[in-house]
């Protein structure tokens, strides 16, 4: 097997391929900016975040609504009632998750060393 040998690089053939380094000169005053969709964004979550959480304050509210229910014998079919509270401590739980490691991660980041 033959290897064609490489050829010797050249200074100046470097300094071809290079482009000039441009300064970067920040504007006083002008401090660090957000994109304008980061606002529009934040919003968004902040709204998906509170109809989210208004859910499980609903699934809660009809569990409590379904269990008074046939404790007091107005409600007749068990099944309705268990798959009630099923549904908010289903829904609790995995708010409880998400909250945990949404903790999780802001806590990570406060230990990051910068």
């Amino acid at each position: 097997m033959a290897f064609n040998p490489i050829a010797p690089v050249h200074p100046l053939m470097l300094q071809q391929n290079l482009n000039p380094i441009q300064e970067n000169n920040p504007v006083e005053g002008s401090g660090p900016q957000t994109p304008a969709g980061a606002a529009k964004v934040g919003a968004d979550f902040g709204q998906f975040l509170q109809e989210a959480l208004q859910k499980v304050d609903n699934l809660q509210k009809e569990a409590d609504v379904a269990s008074l229910g046939l404790a007091t014998g107005q409600i007749q079919d068990l099944h309705t009632a268990v798959i009630a509270m099923e549904k908010a401590g289903l829904s609790l739980s995995l708010t409880v998750d998400v909250r945990n490691r949404a903790l999780d991660a802001y806590h990570e980041i406060m230990r990051m060393q910068i």
